[in-house]
């Protein structure tokens, strides 16, 4: 299906054709058909239904029980009784009531739930990667498009200039040495632009990828989303909302739930049962027999040869593996943070000091080319200045696209996007 796309994307007719895409909407349609997003939601109904076992041992339940057959009894003339065929054939219906479990059926509810935040938490975090990861392959779109703009645009200046000083050099007005240089600025744009259309492919293949179709036209890139100013406030954030924190959290609340589950096996078990049960032509033809029970049923394993020892040793084991999870990723969250925040800040000034050096290139290209008309300057000057502001005008774009993926970078530690 790549290979389609990647036909449609080398066609610009079909690209001015299509209905400009938004990073929102991009957003929207790769969370729709994304393996991870439903992988991620299929474990969490996993672990909502894991929710409803657990509390489902402390209901009530009811099961029917039967049999039947056909077969000879021979009594052997007990009772008179000679041999003849039966049916044999009971049923019997339980109703049970867990009154006590000693805190079984309270700890694995306890540790479902748990499983289910660690399921949502999970979910969320690949939400905020995912919308990341759109947002970032939305921008690099957009700046491979943007160069292939301005180093097509630079081919065609620096050819103009190529063979502008072809003329002079015929005409013995300019060296050979100003041909040569026009030719290697000519080559370079050239070699610039041959690479700019390579990464639009590339670029556009991994959005496609990702939004499950060919993207068609982009939208200009919008404002990054609202952060943090402050990285205390960030950071603090991040420790109330982060999806690996949450996770990580819901992970040691399992642990202990799962400890206190071990520690209730040394506990009896108690519940109220009542039992209805009919036979027929069991024991020797034309026996019957009808009963009815209620009471109470108790279960103490007060001997088990060390086994709920060893389950406590294994959950006392898990509580401080968890208890060591959370503290990691509470620190890689931290760090995690402070790079993402840095570099939303790192980039928003490069983005005002790439406007600046792209104002200033422009003016300056201006200028050279005056001077370049009337002789003040060589014309490699003005190649160089044309080259330098087409890379400053690279600059901006990249600088903004750099800070838009990086404040949704951000957003994914702090819990949305």
């Amino acid at each position: 299906m790549l290979a389609s796309w990647i036909l449609v994307l080398a066609s610009p007719a079909a690209l001015q054709a299509a209905p400009q895409l938004t990073l929102d909407q991009a957003i929207a349609e790769a969370e729709a058909q994304a393996p991870a997003i439903e992988s991620a939601e299929a474990d969490r109904d996993a672990a909502a239904a894991r929710t409803t076992q657990a509390r489902a041992a402390g209901r009530p339940s009811a099961t029917l029980t039967g049999t039947i057959g056909r077969g000879r009894l021979d009594p052997g003339g007990f009772f008179g009784l000679q041999a003849a065929d039966v049916t044999p054939r009971a049923a019997q219906a339980t109703f049970e009531q867990p009154l006590f479990t000693g805190g079984r059926v309270g700890a694995a509810t306890a540790r479902a739930l748990a499983g289910e935040r660690m399921a949502e938490a999970a979910g969320g975090r690949v939400r905020a990667d995912l919308a990341a990861r759109v947002a970032q392959a939305y921008g690099a779109v957009l700046v491979e498009q943007e160069r292939q703009r301005l180093y097509a645009a630079l081919v065609m200046t620096t050819t103009e200039l190529v063979r502008h000083a072809t003329d002079r050099f015929d005409v013995g007005d300019a060296p050979r040495t100003d041909l040569n240089q026009a030719k290697v600025r000519q080559a370079d744009a050239r070699a610039q632009l041959a690479n700019a259309q390579g990464a639009i492919l590339v670029a556009r293949a991994r959005l496609a990828n990702l939004v499950g179709r060919d993207p068609g036209t982009l939208a200009p890139l919008p404002a990054p989303p609202a952060v943090p100013g402050d990285l205390s406030a960030a950071i603090l954030r991040a420790e109330q909302a982060s999806p690996t924190i949450a996770q990580a959290q819901a992970g040691l609340d399992a642990a202990l739930a799962a400890k206190r589950g071990a520690g209730a096996e040394r506990l009896p078990t108690v519940g109220a049962f009542a039992e209805a049960a009919t036979v027929r032509d069991q024991f020797f033809p034309g026996y019957r027999g009808d009963s009815a029970t209620i009471g109470l049923r108790a279960r103490w394993q007060f001997l088990d040869g060390g086994r709920v020892r060893g389950q406590l040793a294994e959950a006392d084991a898990g509580v401080r593996a968890a208890r060591a999870a959370l503290a990691a990723a509470r620190d890689q969250t931290q760090e995690a943070v402070i790079a993402a925040h840095a570099a939303v800040t790192t980039s928003a000034l490069i983005e005002q000091a790439a406007g600046d050096q792209r104002a200033a290139a422009e003016e300056a290209v201006r200028n050279v080319r005056d001077e370049v008309k009337v002789g003040q300057k060589p014309q490699i000057d003005l190649l160089d200045a044309e080259r330098e502001a087409t890379a400053a005008g690279v600059l901006v774009l990249s600088a903004r696209a750099d800070r838009v993926t990086a404040a949704y970078q951000l957003n994914a530690l702090l819990g949305g996007h």
